[in-house]
């Protein structure tokens, strides 16, 4: 790698993308530094160009010098993929600028648009045309991002993930050229899906430049309840007569524990108000959002009154109480959860995923688990019942004994295999779980991945994440693979 950065690649890279558009050093915005979570990275330079045509010209540019591209979108994700480590080498390649395309089609009901445009953005267009790009987030990421991580989000049990809504892409490729996949067809098996394989890869493939999704009309009603459970042992079961009662109608079915529900109203505001009336002041143990929508109006279906009826049906045997009526309310308790964690210590968050059938056991197994061998960590879960997804995440508190942290993980990561989970639900991999990768894949997946990954960037010049050892290096196993860390405290 060459350091400094060469006056001569600078150069060039203000001719594709203007001078105003590249910087080097010191020069570099903090906020394209500055991920959402964890310290600041550092970078030798930061490129912003504006089109397909320019990052086609960019990207071998870059690999000329042995530079490697870090493709950034917003900068919201959680697993560190877009945030840069090294002064000398790293370019960061901000798509914020690549805004040319957004070109709506109201009777396939399909959107193609640039990298660049931000959910909140596309969703304000759609909304007078009464449609949406069904994908829900606390965070306001950009397409590309979405699409390298692969983004889920809380109504995904009904709409699917961002891989489910999207038809096509533009994608470039490490040596400059430009893949057009898939025509924004709703039924195309004309070729072979390549799309599918830069979807979630963290822009360790290919840049991706632009993308055909197809939309959804946005609801024009919906009910929220909380719902607070007899017990533990009916939350499933509630799960299914919900599913068996309101079918398609459903949306949305996020779990709550009390720590998570008490440190959202810990950020005081509205939801201060709340705490009183909810459950007359006493917490239960779990909680469930449960949000029905349809596209009919209410005077066709009345979504309050199914919900009340549904609800009315369950109490006693499988639901203790419910708050209706304060839609705005619960959703906001609902996404303030993260932030008041930040408030009471070290957050340490677990993306995981599950089978239905072992959520519950899964939640209780951690729990026990962890009160042996982390007594002092503070669990505090929530998450999307309804998909199998689980943010499992924990508070080391301010003043606890020294955290092994890595021994931490491994435990919790044995117990996500030992329930046949998945160590990362949707926030992709990135150096944050890069050595849980390594370290938890079978060693015939990571070589395989690794080769498609060669295939496509052969000097491994793009992206942080490394989907097979010898991608990174080609005599083998990375530093430490062959001979794995040891998982910390065995699960009981």
């Amino acid at each position: 790698m060459l350091s400094p950065m060469p006056a001569d690649f600078l150069l060039a890279a203000a001719r594709i993308c203007g001078a105003a558009h590249v910087s080097a050093g010191s020069a570099i915005e903090p906020r394209y530094l500055e991920p959402a979570r964890y310290a600041p990275g550092q970078a030798a330079a930061l490129a912003r160009p504006a089109s397909t045509a320019e990052l086609a010209q960019l990207l071998p540019l870059a690999a000329r010098h042995g530079l490697r591209v870090l493709p950034q979108g917003a900068h919201t994700g959680l697993v560190r993929a877009a945030t840069p480590v090294d002064a000398e080498s790293d370019l960061l390649l901000s798509t914020e600028r690549m805004r040319e395309v957004f070109e709506l089609d109201l009777l396939d009901r399909t959107l193609r648009v640039s990298a660049g445009f931000r959910l909140g953005e596309i969703n304000e267009r759609l909304a007078a045309h009464d449609l949406m790009l069904a994908i829900d987030l606390s965070a306001d990421p950009s397409v590309g991002g979405m699409l390298a991580h692969n983004t889920g989000g809380t109504r995904m049990l009904r709409y699917g993930d961002v891989r489910a809504n999207t038809l096509g892409l533009t994608v470039v490729l490490a040596e400059g050229q430009v893949l057009r996949l898939g025509r924004g067809l709703q039924k195309d098996n004309a070729a072979l899906p390549l799309q599918q394989l830069f979807i979630g890869s963290s822009g360790s493939l290919g840049v991706i430049s632009e993308a055909v999704f197809k939309l959804a009309s946005r609801p024009r009603q919906q009910a929220v309840a909380l719902v607070s459970p007899s017990s533990l042992e009916a939350v499933l079961p509630l799960y299914q007569s919900l599913m068996s009662a309101m079918g398609s109608l459903v949306s949305a079915c996020e779990g709550m524990s009390r720590p998570a529900m008490e440190a959202a109203l810990s950020c005081g505001g509205d939801l201060d108000t709340e705490r009183m009336r909810w459950f007359g002041g006493d917490l239960p143990e779990y909680t469930l959002l449960v949000e029905l929508s349809s596209d009919l109006r209410a005077e066709q279906l009345d979504l309050q009154a199914l919900l009340q009826t549904w609800l009315e049906g369950e109490f006693g045997e499988r639901v203790s109480d419910a708050v209706l009526g304060a839609d705005a309310a619960c959703w906001a308790l609902r996404h303030h959860i993260s932030e008041g964690l930040r408030a009471r210590g070290k957050v340490l968050g677990f993306d995981v995923s599950l089978p239905r059938r072992h959520f519950m056991a899964f939640r209780e197994a951690g729990r026990a688990w962890l009160a042996e061998h982390f007594a002092a960590a503070e669990l505090a879960d929530f998450g999307h019942l309804g998909d199998g997804g689980l943010h499992f995440n924990l508070v080391w508190p301010q003043g606890a004994p020294a955290l092994d942290e890595a021994g931490l993980r491994a435990g919790v990561y044995a117990l996500v295999q030992q329930f046949e989970g998945s160590f990362s639900a949707e926030h992709g991999i990135g150096p944050q779980l890069q050595d849980s990768y390594w370290q938890l894949s079978e060693t015939n997946l990571l070589d395989w991945s690794g080769r498609l990954q060669r295939l496509f960037d052969p000097q491994a010049l793009l992206g942080l994440t490394h989907w097979g050892t010898a991608a990174i290096n080609p005599s083998g196993l990375p530093p430490d693979a062959a001979h794995p860390r040891e998982p910390g405290p065995a699960p009981g």
